[in-house]
């Protein structure tokens, strides 16, 4: 790794905005170390970025209080050319939602060979039936319930997640990209930021930022975009928005239509 990098995230004014973002000078420099050893052990690729960039994409990271420590899995440096950019992990996204204390749960699972997910028709709830007949992935469920009660699950095949990180992800055929190196990683998040963005909640600060980072990639925006256009969906809500209170029976009727 250039020794630019360690003298530039080490500079006064770099070290004194990730203070302000972690709360302490010790936090800081202990990120910054973290940061850096991020690069040295990342791929050549992400070594030859500009300082500047994974400056940029670190402190956005810290912002989220995630870390980027690839042994962690919250998030990642990525390079894009010479200029790296943050990209939240499942575990990041599904740290971000559990912070919030309004999940009694939340979590993505595995359907295997034989099985298969069951939606009613009625309720929208969805079950697994059959068992399994080998040990082949075949789809990912993930699901989540609310200390409001609000639950909601959703199904992909795993032909599906793949043909969304395909189409959307710009590094989805990189050798060392997630896609590659750990593709049950990369399905994960695919359907839990699915899940979070069309029926859950995490901190409004935190989702302005993680769009702000998704419209830079523009692997999941333009998904939104494209399945407004295809499909003639409204655009989903913000992954900020509160999920319905069905607490109250008059906004359930107003809500079915009645």
């Amino acid at each position: 790794m250039d020794k630019s990098l360690s003298v530039y995230l080490r500079q006064d004014e770099i070290k004194a905005r990730f203070t302000e973002v972690l709360g302490n000078d010790r936090n800081a420099g202990a990120y910054i170390a973290s940061v850096l050893l991020a690069v040295a052990n990342g791929p050549q690729a992400l070594q030859e970025c500009t300082p500047a960039s994974i400056y940029s994409a670190a402190l956005r990271a810290a912002t989220l209080r995630l870390s980027v420590d690839p042994a962690i899995g919250q998030a990642y440096l990525v390079p894009f050319g010479k200029a790296a950019t943050l990209i939240v992990g499942y575990k990041g996204l599904h740290d971000m939602a559990v912070r919030t204390n309004r999940y009694r749960y939340i979590n993505v699972g595995k359907i295997y060979e034989g099985q298969e997910v069951v939606e009613d028709p009625i309720t929208g709830a969805m079950h697994v039936e059959g068992k399994a007949t080998s040990r082949t992935v075949i789809g990912r469920i993930g699901a989540f319930e609310m200390t409001n009660g609000f639950s909601k699950a959703i199904y992909m095949t795993v032909d599906e997640i793949q043909a969304i990180g395909q189409k959307y992800s710009k590094r989805y055929n990189a050798a060392d990209g997630i896609w590659k190196t750990h593709p049950e990683v990369a399905e994960m998040k695919t359907v839990m930021r699915r899940l979070l963005r069309r029926y859950g909640y995490i901190d409004p600060n935190d989702a302005a930022v993680l769009e702000s980072i998704e419209d830079e990639t523009g692997e999941i925006i333009d998904a939104q975009a494209q399945e407004v256009n295809v499909e003639g969906q409204q655009p989903e809500e913000s992954l900020a928005s509160e999920p319905p209170d069905y607490t109250d029976s008059a906004q359930v009727m107003h809500e079915l239509g009645f």
